[in-house]
């Protein structure tokens, strides 16, 4: 378009070229598509909204959960190259305190011209770790509260200690794609936190997918100039989505019937009710993956609605597949044990008892 766009896209969803783009890295589906997601809610920044109550912007909070060595780090990077074509884009340090968060953040400075309307200002970065322990060291309860300030761009400001200065933000904004393990996601997370705003904001995707490749037989790939055409076009999108009748109806359907279907594990609680806002999100994201028009459809509905299903339909293995407490290690290891020594003629009660006393 003449106002939004650079010029003509090359591709029919850059989402899914994406994902064809990265079948060379092992890496599930699953967390390509979610990265890629995430990728393109970053680039809209606040130049794009849709109102309800009030303005809604498409960032997210999305983590990647699985395993070591499945695949998210590579995920993260393959999508986080493309922002980095954006000129002045802006990604935040990868090791952070909350205040070296918002000094980052306060240089981070946008500020777009929308004649005759007047300008556009905002704070805005984008928060792609490879593992959440080297963006956050541990759960921090200042950290944790500046995250979810940043989610919403409302008003922030405070004074330092110990020196004269008073921090103001007029639109703060982060966009977060951080991969971590169920385990340390567990450790990280104390059990008071899912009771709390911070979860609530995050949409966790999990995979215990474990891609084998043949590493003689893939090649590495040049980053694609189509991709990186096409995120340009989406960077300079700006405006209000309007909403058809469908995509209206759609939602007042989904609430008539109780938004299913609800993810139903206790620590997920605070989560479900936030569904709808990721829903919003989700379908800004799914419009201007396939189109320079911002006017969200019956098809956004569904597609985001597909996306954010798949991801709940396993957010609650993450809870399973981190139990890791001592007596399950030494269950595991026993068992182990008990394995290795049958030698056709069981083992002894006597020697099992001996293995355990050892570790219980």
């Amino acid at each position: 378009p003449a106002i939004n766009g650079a010029g003509r896209r090359k591709l029919e969803s850059w989402i899914e070229a994406f994902v064809n783009d990265t079948d060379n890295l092992e890496a599930p589906i699953i967390w390509r598509r979610w990265a890629a997601i995430s990728a393109l809610a970053a680039v809209l920044e606040q130049k794009v909204w849709l109102t309800t109550s009030s303005q809604l912007y498409p960032n997210l909070y999305v983590f990647l959960v699985g395993h070591p060595g499945t695949g998210k780090t590579r995920a993260i990077r393959a999508a986080k190259q493309y922002p980095q074509e954006i000129t002045d884009f802006h990604f935040a340090p990868t090791s952070l305190t909350a205040a070296s968060l918002v000094d980052a953040l306060v240089d981070n400075k946008r500020m777009i011209i929308r004649l005759p309307d007047e300008p556009l200002e905002y704070n805005t970065m984008m928060v792609a770790a490879d593992e959440l322990g080297t963006f956050m060291h541990q759960y921090d309860d200042e950290m944790v509260s500046v995250l979810s300030a940043f989610y919403d761009p409302d008003p922030y400001g405070h004074n330092r200690r110990g020196r004269d200065i008073k921090i103001k933000i007029k639109r703060p904004q982060l966009n977060l794609l951080c991969g971590t393990t169920p385990s340390n996601l567990m450790k990280f997370m104390p059990e008071g936190a899912w009771d709390q705003g911070f979860t609530s904001r995050i949409i966790m995707v999990f995979s215990d997918e474990r891609i084998v490749g043949d590493d003689f037989a893939v090649e590495s790939r040049p980053i694609s100039q189509e991709l990186i055409h096409d995120i340009k076009i989406i960077n300079s999108l700006v405006g209000e989505f309007k909403v058809t009748e469908d995509y209206r109806t759609c939602v007042n359907n989904w609430r008539a019937l109780g938004e299913p279907p609800v993810p139903n594990h206790p620590k997920l609680i605070h989560y479900t009710t936030r569904r709808r806002v990721h829903l919003y999100k989700l379908s800004m994201v799914a419009a201007v993956d396939r189109s320079d028009v911002l006017l969200l459809t019956k098809a956004d509905f569904n597609r985001a609605m597909n996306w954010l299903v798949e991801a709940e339909q396993y957010m609650a293995d993450i809870f399973k597949a981190s139990a890791s407490g001592t007596d399950t290690q030494a269950i595991d290891e026993i068992y182990h044990f008990v394995m290795i020594g049958d030698l056709g003629l069981g083992v002894s009660e006597h020697k099992i008892v001996g293995f355990a006393r050892q570790r219980v």
